[in-house]
């Protein structure tokens, strides 16, 4: 019930952990290199979607 982006946010996030098993800095330029917006992807989600860990 998601926003369409912030479903392709999550797919790109999770897609990103099968080059770096972490949420390291490498990480995090990966999913800004497809999603330019993810900070505010992962605000929505903070507010929006409880239990996820963006």
């Amino acid at each position: 019930m998601a926003p369409r982006r912030i479903v392709e946010y999550v797919v790109v996030h999770e897609l990103c952990h099968l080059k770096h098993h972490d949420h390291s800095p490498a990480f995090w330029k990966s999913v800004e290199r497809i999603v330019p917006d993810y900070l505010e992807c992962k605000a929505w989600l903070k507010e929006f979607w409880v239990g996820f860990d963006v």
